[in-house]
C-alpha cells in the first residue's frame, strides 16, 4: 500500500490510501479561453508536479500537469497556490502525482487553484516531457493554450530587452533575432502595425521564479556584472505562465547564456581629423530635485557626484574635439561652466564652452549645449539658436573655423520627445506621440539650417543631436527630401536607444552635401542602450545615460 501525505485544514496529517472525490481535469479548468469557466468553484485536479516555486520569494506554489484532454485548445497545466502565512508547507517536489482539491480562481491574469483544502501527494511519479514550442507563435495559435505547462523552447532566443532586470528580475526575449522598432524600417501605418503585432508574437519573458521586487541576487548576471541585451539563449525549458500583462517562461533548468554582444572595451574606430560626438547627459542638473521644483536630476549630491563621475569617464574614453551635449540643465550658463569645469579637471583643461546666445534656450528645463577644443577649433562668430515657437527646446548652433581653413556650422537639436502624450490630437499613430509636432520642427530645422548657411557664407552644415525620431520615420525623411543627408545611411540595423526591448536610432547626424565627403565613419558607442539598470550603480562608463553615444569621423581639407 503506497504511503501518501495530505494537507487538510492548515494541518499535516498521515493516512493511507487515496482522495474520493473525483478529479475534474486540468484542461476543463483552464477552458479554450483567458479566464476558467469554472472560476469561483471548488475541484480537485490530479497530476504530476513539473516545478515547485515554494522557497522563500519564489511564487508561493508549485505547477501541477496531468494527462490532457485531446483538446489542443486547453492547457493541461495548473498553478497551485500556497499560502506562505501556513504553518505547514506541503513539500512536493517535481515528479509527484498530487491530488489538490481547492477553489479555481484567477490571479493577475493566470488561472490556479488558489484557497486549497486538501492536497493529497504520492513520491512515485516521473516528470513528463516537456511540450516543444516555437516562437513566434502561428497567429491563429492563442498562447493561454500553453499557460502552466512545462515546455521547452530549442531554438536561439535573443536577448532584446533588460530593463526590468533589476527591479523584477525579467529579460525579455525574441525569437529571429533581437526586436527592432517598427520606425526603424518605416512605411505606412498599417505596415508599422503589422510589423508591431509579428514582434509581439514572437516575444517572451524570462522570469526568474522570484516574487519578489528588487531581488537578491539580481539574476542571470555574468562575471562581470552585466547581462547585455543582444546576448543569447539556446535551449529554454520552464513552466510557461502568465503575470501582470505578459507570458512568461518560469525557467526549470538554469538558462544557458551565450555573450554575443560583449561590452565594447573602448569606443569604435571613426578615423578623420576631428572627433565629434553626441551625448545624451541625461538630465544632468546643478540643482538637485525636489519635491517643490522642476529639477529632472540627481536628487542628492552623492548621486550627482556618481552620475558626473561616469559621464565624464564617458567623455574621456571617446575624447570628442567637438561634443553635443543633450539634456543639460537650462539655467543660462550655470550648469554648462559647471560641467565644463569638471570635464577640464580630468582633461587637462582641454576644453571651452559655447555660451548660451542673446536669444536664449527657451523655457524648457533642459536644453542643448555645445564644448570643443580650442586647439582644434575657433568659434567664428557668436552662437545662435532658434527660438521659433515650433521648438520647444531650441537647436544650438555655433560656427567653428579649423586651423586649415575649413569652415563649418554644428546645430545641436533635441526633438520634442514620445512621451507625455496628448488625450487627443498628435496622439500616437505609429510613430509615437507628438510626432506631428517633430515633423513641423524638422521643416523648420532645414529653414534655420538655410539662414546659417547664408550668416557663415558657407555651405557646410552638421545638425546633430536627440531627433526623437527612429530613422525612417516621418521627421527624419523630411531632412532627408529636405536635402540633407543622414550620416552613416539609414539601416534598420543601426540603434542608439532600446525601449519596450525594442532598438531605434533616436541620436543622427545630417550634413549638408557638401560636408558628406569629409565623414570618414558614423558608430553608435553601445555602451549604454544594451545595459540593464544596476550598470548604473558601477563604476565607469557602461550605462552612463539610456542613450549610447553618436560618434563622427571628419576628414577635414579646405574646400
Amino acid at each position: 500500500m503506497t504511503k501518501i501525505h495530505i494537507f487538510l485544514g492548515y494541518a499535516a496529517v498521515l493516512m493511507l490510501g487515496a482522495s474520493a472525490q473525483a478529479a475534474t481535469p486540468i484542461g476543463a479548468v483552464q477552458g479554450a479561453i483567458e479566464k476558467s469557466p469554472l472560476a469561483g468553484q471548488s475541484v480537485t485536479i490530479q497530476g504530476v508536479v513539473t516545478g515547485d516555486f515554494q522557497a522563500e520569494n519564489q511564487l508561493n506554489g508549485f505547477f501541477v500537469q496531468d494527462g490532457g484532454d485531446n483538446d489542443p485548445r486547453t492547457s493541461d497545466g495548473l498553478f497551485v497556490y500556497t499560502s506562505p502565512r501556513r504553518a505547514n508547507k506541503v513539500e512536493v517536489r517535481p515528479g509527484d502525482v498530487v491530488s489538490v482539491t481547492g477553489r479555481v480562481e484567477e490571479f493577475s491574469g493566470m488561472t490556479q487553484i488558489g484557497t486549497t483544502t486538501q492536497i493529497v501527494v504520492q513520491n512515485n511519479g516521473a516528470v513528463p516531457m516537456p511540450l516543444p514550442l516555437t516562437l513566434p507563435l502561428p497567429p491563429d495559435v492563442d498562447a493561454e493554450r500553453y499557460e502552466g505547462m512545462l515546455v521547452t523552447i530549442p531554438q536561439t532566443l535573443t536577448i532584446t530587452g533588460n530593463y526590468d532586470l533589476q527591479r523584477y528580475g525579467t529579460l525579455t526575449l525574441s525569437a529571429n533575432g533581437r526586436l527592432i522598432v517598427p520606425g526603424n524600417v518605416g512605411g505606412d501605418a498599417a505596415q508599422e502595425m503589422a510589423m508591431t503585432q509579428a514582434n509581439a508574437r514572437r516575444t517572451l519573458l524570462l522570469d526568474d521564479g522570484n516574487a519578489k521586487q528588487n531581488p537578491q541576487p539580481k539574476p542571470y548576471l555574468n562575471a562581470a556584472g552585466t547581462r547585455r541585451a543582444g546576448d543569447t539563449i539556446q535551449g529554454l525549458t520552464g513552466i510557461f505562465s502568465f503575470g501582470w500583462g505578459a507570458y512568461r517562461l518560469q525557467p526549470t533548468i538554469a538558462p544557458r547564456f551565450i555573450e554575443t554582444n560583449p561590452r565594447p572595451a573602448a569606443p569604435p574606430q571613426i578615423g578623420g581629423d576631428l572627433r565629434v560626438m553626441s551625448f545624451n547627459l541625461r538630465n544632468y542638473f546643478t540643482t538637485m530635485k525636489r519635491s517643490s521644483n522642476q529639477a529632472r536630476g540627481a536628487s542628492s549630491p552623492a548621486e550627482f557626484a556618481r552620475q558626473t563621475a561616469k559621464l565624464l569617464a564617458t567623455v574621456r574614453a571617446a575624447d570628442p574635439d567637438l561634443l553635443a551635449a543633450i539634456e543639460v540643465e537650462n539655467n543660462g550658463d550655470v550648469t554648462v561652466l559647471d560641467f565644463l569645469s569638471k570635464l577640464n579637471a580630468v582633461s587637462n583643461n582641454a576644453y571651452a564652452a559655447v555660451l548660451q546666445p542673446k536669444t536664449g534656450m527657451g523655457k524648457d528645463e533642459i536644453r542643448v549645449a555645445i564644448f570643443y577644443k580650442p586647439a582644434k577649433l575657433t568659434p567664428r562668430g557668436a552662437s545662435r539658436s532658434d527660438v521659433s515657437a515650433i521648438f520647444n527646446r531650441p537647436p544650438l548652433a555655433q560656427t567653428f573655423a579649423t586651423k586649415n581653413g575649413v569652415v563649418f556650422t554644428t546645430i545641436v537639436n533635441h526633438f520634442k520627445s514620445k512621451g507625455s502624450c496628448p488625450d487627443a490630437g498628435d496622439v500616437d499613430k505609429g510613430e509615437g506621440c507628438w510626432n506631428v509636432l517633430r515633423t513641423a520642427q524638422s521643416m523648420q530645422l532645414l529653414k534655420f539650417i538655410e539662414q546659417l548657411r547664408q550668416e557663415a557664407n558657407s555651405p557646410d552644415i552638421l545638425a546633430i543631436g536627440d531627433f526623437n525620431a527612429n530613422t525612417n520615420e516621418a521627421p527624419l525623411r523630411v531632412l532627408r527630401g529636405g536635402g540633407l543627408i543622414q550620416a552613416g545611411g539609414t539601416a534598420p540595423e543601426r540603434y542608439s536607444f532600446v525601449f519596450g526591448g525594442q532598438a531605434g536610432a533616436l541620436d543622427h547626424a545630417f550634413v549638408t552635401p557638401t560636408f558628406a565627403p569629409l565623414i570618414t565613419e558614423v558608430a553608435e558607442w553601445h555602451i549604454n542602450a544594451d545595459e540593464p539598470l544596476l550598470a548604473e550603480d558601477v563604476p565607469g562608463f557602461y550605462r552612463s545615460s539610456d542613450h549610447d553615444p553618436l560618434l563622427l569621423g571628419l576628414k577635414l581639407t579646405p574646400n
